[in-house]
Protein backbone atom coordinates (compact mmCIF):
# COMPACT_ATOMS: atom_id res chain seq x y z
CA UNK A 1 0.00 0.00 0.00
CA UNK A 2 1.36 3.65 -1.34
CA UNK A 3 1.76 6.02 1.44
CA UNK A 4 0.04 9.49 0.02
CA UNK A 5 1.97 12.68 0.98
CA UNK A 6 -0.53 14.72 -0.04
CA UNK A 7 -2.08 17.44 2.40
CA UNK A 8 -5.82 16.53 0.99
CA UNK A 9 -6.81 15.27 4.28
CA UNK A 10 -5.92 18.37 6.10
CA UNK A 11 -7.89 20.37 3.89
CA UNK A 12 -11.65 21.97 4.65
CA UNK A 13 -14.64 20.83 3.37
CA UNK A 14 -14.17 23.50 0.15
CA UNK A 15 -10.84 22.27 -0.45
CA UNK A 16 -8.71 25.31 0.84
CA UNK A 17 -5.46 24.21 2.69
CA UNK A 18 -6.12 25.91 6.18
CA UNK A 19 -2.34 26.42 6.28
CA UNK A 20 -2.86 28.68 2.86
CA UNK A 21 -5.72 30.67 4.59
CA UNK A 22 -3.58 31.36 7.39
CA UNK A 23 -0.97 32.62 5.80
CA UNK A 24 -3.68 34.87 3.46
CA UNK A 25 -4.80 36.13 6.48
CA UNK A 26 -1.54 37.20 8.47
CA UNK A 27 -0.63 38.84 5.02
CA UNK A 28 -4.65 40.70 5.49
CA UNK A 29 -4.70 39.26 1.58
CA UNK A 30 -7.58 36.75 1.60
CA UNK A 31 -8.89 35.81 -1.63
CA UNK A 32 -12.58 36.39 -2.96
CA UNK A 33 -13.34 32.49 -1.88
CA UNK A 34 -11.78 32.93 1.52
CA UNK A 35 -14.29 36.37 2.70
CA UNK A 36 -17.22 34.39 1.03
CA UNK A 37 -17.05 30.85 1.91
CA UNK A 38 -18.91 29.43 4.80
CA UNK A 39 -15.84 27.06 5.68
CA UNK A 40 -13.08 29.52 5.47
CA UNK A 41 -14.78 32.29 7.38
CA UNK A 42 -15.62 29.91 10.12
CA UNK A 43 -11.84 28.82 9.92
CA UNK A 44 -10.84 32.06 9.84
CA UNK A 45 -13.21 32.89 13.49
CA UNK A 46 -11.32 29.46 14.98
CA UNK A 47 -7.85 31.36 13.92
CA UNK A 48 -8.51 34.69 15.51
CA UNK A 49 -6.82 33.94 19.12
CA UNK A 50 -3.86 32.93 17.28
CA UNK A 51 -4.04 35.40 14.58
CA UNK A 52 -4.21 38.30 17.36
CA UNK A 53 -1.52 36.41 19.40
CA UNK A 54 0.81 36.75 16.59
CA UNK A 55 0.23 40.31 15.65
CA UNK A 56 1.02 41.56 19.52
CA UNK A 57 4.57 39.75 19.20
CA UNK A 58 7.29 41.40 17.81
CA UNK A 59 9.00 39.94 14.86
CA UNK A 60 11.45 37.99 16.53
CA UNK A 61 15.15 37.65 15.04
CA UNK A 62 18.28 35.60 15.30
CA UNK A 63 20.57 36.75 17.85
CA UNK A 64 23.93 37.12 15.93
CA UNK A 65 26.19 34.29 16.12
CA UNK A 66 23.23 31.35 16.30
CA UNK A 67 24.45 29.94 12.79
CA UNK A 68 28.17 29.36 14.38
CA UNK A 69 26.81 28.46 17.15
CA UNK A 70 24.31 26.05 16.02
CA UNK A 71 26.34 24.84 13.02
CA UNK A 72 29.54 24.69 15.75
CA UNK A 73 26.91 21.79 17.60
CA UNK A 74 26.24 19.95 14.80
CA UNK A 75 29.92 19.74 13.71
CA UNK A 76 30.56 18.88 17.38
CA UNK A 77 28.49 15.97 17.14
CA UNK A 78 30.15 14.44 13.97
CA UNK A 79 27.99 12.47 11.02
CA UNK A 80 26.17 9.99 12.72
CA UNK A 81 27.50 6.51 11.51
CA UNK A 82 25.14 3.79 12.75
CA UNK A 83 21.97 3.20 14.70
CA UNK A 84 21.11 1.92 17.90
CA UNK A 85 19.03 -1.58 17.97
CA UNK A 86 16.09 -1.04 20.16
CA UNK A 87 15.05 -4.70 19.65
CA UNK A 88 13.29 -7.03 17.12
CA UNK A 89 9.43 -8.54 16.96
CA UNK A 90 7.42 -10.17 14.59
CA UNK A 91 7.68 -7.16 12.22
CA UNK A 92 11.17 -6.78 11.93
CA UNK A 93 14.31 -4.53 13.62
CA UNK A 94 13.95 -1.06 15.57
CA UNK A 95 16.43 1.24 15.09
CA UNK A 96 17.04 5.11 16.45
CA UNK A 97 20.31 6.99 14.84
CA UNK A 98 22.97 7.33 17.63
CA UNK A 99 22.65 11.29 16.33
CA UNK A 100 19.02 11.24 17.72
CA UNK A 101 19.75 9.58 20.60
CA UNK A 102 22.49 11.91 21.32
CA UNK A 103 20.32 15.07 20.95
CA UNK A 104 17.59 13.15 23.14
CA UNK A 105 19.93 12.94 26.09
CA UNK A 106 21.66 16.89 25.70
CA UNK A 107 17.82 17.87 26.23
CA UNK A 108 17.30 15.09 29.09
CA UNK A 109 20.26 16.68 30.79
CA UNK A 110 19.37 20.59 30.21
CA UNK A 111 16.83 21.16 32.46
CA UNK A 112 19.10 20.74 35.62
CA UNK A 113 19.89 23.88 34.69
CA UNK A 114 23.52 23.44 36.48
CA UNK A 115 25.19 21.19 33.21
CA UNK A 116 24.84 21.68 29.45
CA UNK A 117 26.22 18.49 27.63
CA UNK A 118 28.17 19.25 24.63
CA UNK A 119 29.43 16.64 22.20
CA UNK A 120 27.80 13.03 23.37
CA UNK A 121 28.81 9.63 21.43
CA UNK A 122 26.40 7.25 22.09
CA UNK A 123 27.56 2.91 21.62
CA UNK A 124 25.48 -0.16 22.35
CA UNK A 125 27.66 -2.88 23.65
CA UNK A 126 26.76 -6.08 24.71
CA UNK A 127 26.67 -4.81 28.51
CA UNK A 128 24.07 -1.99 27.18
CA UNK A 129 24.28 1.46 26.18
CA UNK A 130 27.78 3.73 26.85
CA UNK A 131 27.69 7.24 26.51
CA UNK A 132 30.81 9.75 26.19
CA UNK A 133 30.01 13.57 26.58
CA UNK A 134 31.71 16.61 26.80
CA UNK A 135 30.06 18.93 29.48
CA UNK A 136 30.14 22.66 31.16
CA UNK A 137 29.35 23.46 34.28
CA UNK A 138 28.00 26.70 35.77
CA UNK A 139 30.51 28.48 38.42
CA UNK A 140 29.98 27.20 41.88
CA UNK A 141 28.31 24.03 41.20
CA UNK A 142 29.98 20.92 42.83
CA UNK A 143 31.27 18.86 39.68
CA UNK A 144 29.95 15.61 41.33
CA UNK A 145 26.76 16.43 41.75
CA UNK A 146 26.04 17.65 38.85
CA UNK A 147 27.44 15.38 36.75
CA UNK A 148 26.26 12.51 38.97
CA UNK A 149 22.54 14.22 38.26
CA UNK A 150 22.89 14.39 34.77
CA UNK A 151 24.10 10.46 34.74
CA UNK A 152 20.86 9.94 36.57
CA UNK A 153 18.63 11.42 34.18
CA UNK A 154 20.27 10.01 31.39
CA UNK A 155 19.94 6.84 32.71
CA UNK A 156 16.37 6.99 33.79
CA UNK A 157 15.98 8.34 29.97
CA UNK A 158 17.42 4.93 28.73
CA UNK A 159 16.34 2.64 30.84
CA UNK A 160 12.02 4.35 30.90
CA UNK A 161 12.45 5.52 26.76
CA UNK A 162 14.56 2.85 25.22
CA UNK A 163 14.22 -0.46 27.27
CA UNK A 164 17.66 -0.40 27.42
CA UNK A 165 20.33 -1.40 30.32
CA UNK A 166 23.07 1.53 30.53
CA UNK A 167 26.52 0.01 31.16
CA UNK A 168 28.29 3.32 31.40
CA UNK A 169 27.98 7.02 31.39
CA UNK A 170 31.58 8.81 30.97
CA UNK A 171 30.98 12.38 31.45
CA UNK A 172 34.39 14.78 31.12
CA UNK A 173 33.65 18.20 32.12
CA UNK A 174 35.54 20.53 29.82
CA UNK A 175 34.91 23.68 30.80
CA UNK A 176 33.40 26.00 33.68
CA UNK A 177 31.16 28.92 33.03
CA UNK A 178 29.86 31.87 34.92
CA UNK A 179 25.84 31.39 32.79
CA UNK A 180 23.97 28.87 30.49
Amino acid sequence: MAVDPSDDHDRLPCGTSPDALLEHLRADAATAHERTCPHCRAAAEEFGPLLAALADRPLVTAPPGLLDDVMRAVRAEGRSVGAVPLGEGASGRTEIRRSAVAAMLRATVRPAGELVLGRCHVERTDDGIVVSATARVLVGVPIPEATGRARRDMTSFVHERLGLRVARIDIDVTDVIESL
